[in-house]
């Protein structure tokens, strides 16, 4: 095993940070404002395109012509510092974890570099980030997204560990025979390789995958 693959939001911090509900407000105003609808029409789309295409840019920039840029700057533009602490002892852990890390993120890498600021995590990832365009806007699970990255890095899906809170997202990682870790609440289902309930067991649930101590 070489590489971990580590999802951004709602993965390095808890998903009840008010952070990712702010962005999804931000999407929901920048549809209304950019397609002159009404709040709920805006929040219909959103949602629609969200289920249909894996994230809400993607279908506006198919369906509308939307300019991707202009709708990652209007969406990230929230107050990182205020909501999100640094993590110095998960910082640690996962730094001194013997694996290339590798940050695989569907939001964009600015806004993922503030984060890992505020986290107090740039250091655990040597700069490696692949966001929504390194994608050429294929977001996950698709598996497009995927392929890109492997090519990039000339990795086979079976050196890599893939955390993630989503398990449509791991279970596209699954079928390039990548290990999986799911971070969430609840019964792990079966298929995937490993559990983290909270982002600070994530290191430990790598160690146990790798089988160091």
């Amino acid at each position: 095993m070489e590489v971990l693959l580590i999802d951004l939001d709602c993965t390095l911090y808890a998903p009840d940070n008010p952070i990712f509900r702010m962005m999804g407000v931000r999407i929901t105003d920048y549809i209304q404002t950019v397609l002159k609808i009404s709040r709920t029409e805006a929040s219909y789309i959103r949602d629609r395109y969200w289920k249909e295409y894996g994230l809400t840019l993607i279908g506006l920039i198919r369906n509308h012509s939307i300019d991707p840029e202009d709708f990652l700057h209007y969406v990230h533009d929230v107050d990182i510092e205020k909501h999100i602490q640094p993590n110095p002892k998960f910082a640690k852990n996962l730094k001194q974890i013997p694996l290339k890390k590798i940050l695989f993120t569907n939001s964009c890498g600015y806004y993922a570099n503030k984060v890992l600021a505020a986290l107090g995590m740039v250091n655990c990832f040597e700069s490696l980030i692949i966001d929504i365009r390194q994608m050429q806007f294929f977001p996950k699970p698709h598996p497009k997204a995927y392929e890109i990255l492997l090519n990039q890095f000339k990795l086979t899906g079976n050196q890599c560990i893939m955390i993630d809170d989503s398990l449509d997202n791991l279970r596209t990682a699954m079928t390039f025979g990548m290990q999986t870790i799911w971070v969430g609440k609840g019964m792990c289902p079966k298929d995937i390789d490993a559990h983290s309930e909270e982002p600070d067991e994530i290191a430990g649930q790598v160690r146990r995958l790798i089988g160091t101590s």
